[in-house]
């Protein structure tokens, strides 16, 4: 918080003399987009900085310390748990790494990327294209590259390719204490056991330990070739047992392996023709399996592999139908799910992860209490099943009475002791932000209490004047 008021103008002008006056806003002079984010209500700062440099940013942070001021880093603001968003119109300054593009260099031969935090993944990939090369950490929004290691992303190919914890080799960092130091944590190799791994902690902190100006990325080869099918199994006992097999089967040629709820299915198909999926006759479970090879056609045939194995399923009675050949068609309706649900309300979206072995039985146990607690709420769910990532999404219908705080505390506390009970995650890829805070208290208080203990010393060590972020990870 701002010890003097007084203290703002002199803020303002070191900042503008450090980063240019056009990259200094303040009040109401704040364009909208740094304070909207995606999902939840606007949010509110007393300035925002955009830093052109690792140096300017690291300056900012030191004046900002200076005056009593609290930094909000912010990406490309696609989170969904408002980390990235202030909500102090005068004690916290919304610092954008959106500038910071100093550094892009490509180790072809090494397959790493050291690239500064301000590039978004589809800027990245499309560099990378002419090389064969991709950061195959992929999902439906455009973050940058800081917000994914912020938030340790997953996304759609973790199954083959791991997440972005799984993908990083190095990071430059700023940090809160002492206010603007740089630190670099590694050295890009592949292979080193030279040093503790500090690095680590920055990975998945939602932005409350340190600014990341930089980072080196392990890099994947792009498919030369990818098979796609939307398959319904025969029933839902049939889900994972066809999960085993596909891996047994093809090992790290399945890239993904999603699932997707019959109303999910119709949010991802709203507006388009239903009658060229499953003949109309959607689904009550669909998977969405994925194989994918560095190797052309002539030497190792996806498409034939894929079908071969669906025809003998369908003559099992295993599967009951399936979609091929609609690569472009069947991810396209997996992205324009959440889309598809605000169409038709609010959504309340919780990011889960639970063993394989109690997926099933938490969407059961997770739907009943639903409909015994909120019949009006209609559930959506889809994700990431071969990981055991599943985005729980509820829908309160438009023209429903309104939905409040309340309510979703309720909702949240009682779905999220069912995942504690199953030994599940509250939160698979989105981060911890202030819409998670209360959860993530209550979670470790319950399942380990000795984690919030931890995790204080680490914030104190690394932020202990509280300087940083949004997230308060003692509790």
């Amino acid at each position: 918080m701002l010890n003097d008021p007084g203290q703002l103008g002199g803020f303002l002008a070191e900042a503008r003399a450090a980063c240019g006056e056009a990259f200094v806003q303040d009040g109401a002079t704040i364009e909208p987009r740094y304070l909207q984010p995606a999902r939840y209500a606007a949010g509110q700062a007393a300035a925002l900085v955009r830093p052109g440099s690792r140096d300017e940013a690291a300056r900012v942070l030191a004046l900002a310390a200076a005056c009593g001021l609290r930094v909000v880093v912010q990406g490309a603001h696609t989170g969904l748990v408002r980390a990235a968003t202030p909500d102090d119109a005068q004690g916290e300054v919304l610092l954008s790494t959106e500038r910071l593009r100093e550094v892009f260099e490509l180790d072809p031969l090494d397959r790493t990327l050291r690239v500064s935090s301000g590039y978004r993944l589809s800027e990245i990939n499309e560099r990378l294209e002419p090389h064969g090369l991709w950061f195959p950490v992929d999902l439906s929004a455009d973050p940058s590259i800081g917000g994914m290691v912020a938030h340790n992303t997953g996304g759609t190919r973790m199954l083959r390719y791991g997440d972005v914890r799984a993908n990083t080799l190095a990071l430059e960092v700023v940090l809160a204490e002492p206010a603007g130091q740089v630190v670099r944590f590694g050295q890009g190799l592949q292979k080193d056991n030279s040093a503790l791994a500090l690095g680590q902690l920055f990975i998945g902190s939602s932005g409350s330990l340190g600014l990341v100006s930089e980072v080196t990325i392990k890099l994947s080869p792009l498919p030369r070739q990818r098979a796609v099918a939307l398959v319904a199994p025969a029933s839902l006992d049939e889900v994972f047992p066809l999960y085993a097999e596909v891996m047994q089967r093809w090992g790290g040629l399945v890239s993904a392996f999603e699932g997707i709820s019959r109303a999910a299915l119709k949010a991802g198909l709203h507006g388009q023709d239903v009658t060229r999926w499953f003949d109309g006759q959607l689904p009550d479970y669909a998977m969405l399996i994925e194989l994918s090879s560095e190797l052309p056609a002539d030497q190792l045939d996806l498409n034939g592999l894929l079908q071969g194995w669906l025809e003998t399923a369908f003559e099992s009675g295993r599967v009951r139908d399936a979609v091929l050949d609609a690569d472009e068609a069947i991810w396209g309706l997996r992205h324009r799910i959440s889309e598809g649900l605000r169409v038709q309300g609010k959504v309340i979206g919780l990011d889960l992860s639970l063993p394989r072995r109690h997926f099933m039985a938490f969407r059961e146990r997770g739907a009943a209490w639903l409909a015994s607690r909120f019949p009006a709420l209609r559930l959506a769910d889809f994700g990431h099943l071969g990981d055991g990532g599943m985005h729980f999404n509820m829908v309160w219908p438009a023209g429903a009475e309104s939905w409040d705080a309340e309510q979703e505390l309720t909702l949240r506390e009682g779905l999220y002791a069912l995942v504690a009970e199953m030994g599940g995650s509250i939160s698979a890829e989105h981060g911890v932000g202030p819409q998670l805070q209360a959860a993530y208290r209550a979670h470790w208080a319950r399942v380990e209490p000795g984690v919030l203990d931890w995790a204080r010393r680490v914030q104190m060590l690394w932020d202990p004047h509280a300087r940083l972020g949004k997230v308060n990870w003692g509790g």
